[in-house]
């Protein structure tokens, strides 16, 4: 897509329309590429005045830009086939803990626009179930352990099936007798068919507006397919923390059969934990799972 350029204020004045647009310092540079001739970056690092890092989280690129029609018909890759139609290949796509296709898909009875709604087992427009100006009260556990299942090996099948815990605890064992972790990782979930929906240009126009006029990582993924904490660590430093002794019982792994435990078997934080300072609320139990202080500064080994 070719960048634009524009004066510095009509740019910032873009993004505030849509606030917590996910953008990172990359786009910005990008932009500020474009401002300048081929060829002619030489000192156009003191040419920037501001770069402003806006970081969202909990919502997929389906979900914004599922059914995204670039005006200029640039190709992007999401849940529309080549007529601009949502892909059959999602119908009939996620399936049940037993493994076969719901013929509806199970809807939030917490949400009263759901109310009697029966939704085909495939991506479905959100908004006159929950308008985009409403705030969406949840959204799908993202713990790594759970997000390797809904992922399901590349199959993609799991997400509503996965979608929501029936359990608040943040870090989850399973019995060492359990042979099957899926299976124990099924029965703690609240499925949701609402985790698939999506906003269309007219619920969301101002991200929509972004992405005609600049570009749209439509390729882009997150740092980790873990928690929020190694993600926002990743944003600030490109690692998250590790803690090379951190004890067995903190330790996840799919083999033996534990889920959503802070740290995976290298050490490193795969999971979410408060800072010690806030200001997300936190428990006894969360703050004995913080490295300690002396090895917050370690960094991974060159084979970690």
């Amino acid at each position: 897509m070719v960048l634009q350029a524009q004066p510095r204020r009509k740019f910032l004045k873009s993004v505030g329309l849509v606030g917590a647009a996910a953008l990172s310092a990359p786009y910005v540079t990008r932009i500020a590429r474009a401002a300048a001739p081929e060829g002619a970056t030489e000192g156009l690092r003191s040419k920037i005045d501001h770069i402003v890092v806006l970081f969202q989280e909990n919502r997929s690129f389906d979900h914004y830009f599922g059914v995204y029609k670039n005006p200029a018909g640039a190709m992007v890759t999401n849940l529309l086939d080549p007529d601009g139609r949502v892909d059959t290949r999602f119908t009939g796509l996620q399936k049940n803990p037993a493994g076969i296709p719901y013929n509806w898909l199970p809807v939030p009875e917490d949400i009263p626009g759901f109310d009697s709604a029966l939704l085909d087992n495939r991506p479905f427009h959100l908004a006159p179930y929950i308008p985009a100006t409403h705030n969406v009260p949840w959204d799908p556990v993202h713990h790594f352990f759970r997000m390797t299942a809904q992922i399901d090996q590349g199959r993609m099948d799991r997400f509503v099936a996965l979608a929501q815990s029936k359990h608040h605890a943040p870090f989850a064992s399973l019995s060492a007798k359990e042979s099957d972790p899926l299976r124990m990782t099924f029965a703690q979930s609240k499925p949701s068919g609402a985790v698939i929906g999506f906003y269309e240009r007219a619920d969301v126009a101002g991200y929509h507006e972004l992405a005609d006029q600049y570009v749209l990582f439509d390729n882009f993924f997150q740092a980790m397919t873990r928690g929020s904490t190694g993600n926002a660590l990743y944003l600030a430093a490109a690692r998250s923390a590790v803690w090379h002794e951190v004890p067995r019982g903190l330790m996840g792994s799919l083999t033996p059969p534990v889920f959503d435990m802070p740290y995976g078997e290298e050490g490193i934080m795969i999971n979410d934990l408060p800072p010690l300072s806030g200001p997300t609320s936190t428990d006894a139990g969360q703050l004995r799972a913080l490295l300690p202080l002396p090895n917050r500064h370690t960094l991974p080994s060159a084979t970690g």
